[in-house]
């Protein structure tokens, strides 16, 4: 209870929850996947071939699309933007 004359503190709702629920679901399968499979590899990419632990070139794999999914969304932010920028510079010239 508050005193009279002291206000209610606004109720504010857990934004924290579904992040955090996301980054475990995502995680945990990842970990998994990548502590099961410790035995070395050999990766052959672009006439390269590298001897390396599976579990490091699945953290890479993992690695490179989180980035290759950030520059797509970025991307196509940058395209929506200037869409709408064109779109409302004709309807602004139209009328």
């Amino acid at each position: 209870m508050t005193a009279p004359g002291q206000k209610q503190p606004a109720d504010t709702p857990n934004q924290w929850a579904i992040p955090l629920l996301t980054l475990i679901v995502l995680i945990v399968p990842t970990l998994i996947l990548v502590f099961s499979n410790t035995g070395s590899e050999t990766l052959k990419f672009a006439g390269l071939e590298w001897n390396a632990p599976l579990w490091v070139i699945l953290l890479a794999t993992f690695a490179a699309g989180i980035i290759l999914g950030q520059l797509f969304r970025w991307l196509w932010g940058a395209f929506r933007r200037r869409r709408a920028k064109i779109k409302a510079g004709l309807t602004g010239a139209a009328s």
